[in-house]
Parts: structure tokens; sequence; C-alpha cells
């Protein structure tokens, strides 16, 4: 694997798991990131349209977008590709 590839594979882990804490906490609370690196992650996500802060509950959740891209990345993950 060359480096690009292990780059682009890391990113794609790290925004899963991003996606995966959204979903079931509406945040980053009790992620294991710094402040500084919760808040680039968001702030990533929002832009790339894939959370979206839902104020009537007070929490994050995933677009439609982010959930395909969440479906996306559960089947690399289950499929090993």
């Amino acid at each position: 694997m060359s480096e690009k590839q292990g780059r682009q594979k890391a990113r794609l882990q790290m925004s899963g798991n991003v996606l995966e804490h959204v979903e079931k906490c509406g945040s980053l609370q009790g992620f294991w990131a710094s402040r500084r690196e919760k808040l680039a992650l968001m702030k990533a996500m929002t832009t790339q349209g894939l959370i979206v802060w839902n104020k009537t509950i007070g929490k994050y959740e995933l677009t439609a977008f982010g959930h395909k891209r969440l479906e996306e990345y559960r089947h690399e993950i289950a499929t090993g590709i």
C-alpha cells in the first residue's frame, strides 16, 4: 500500500469513527480526540454536509449524505474492501 493510499484509508476510518460516534451520542463528547481536533472534525463534517445541528433536540445528527457515507464505511469494514 502506498503512502497516499494509507493516508486515504486513515481518513476514511477517522470519518467513519466520527460518524458512528455522532450517530450514537449526538456529539463528540467522550471521543478520544483533543478539544481542538474535535472542533476541527465537527467543522469539517458540517462543511462536507455529513452532519447538521438539530436545535430542537440540542444534538448533531447525520444528514442523508452522512448516513450514506456511514453505510459505505460499514460495508467496507464488513467486506474488507
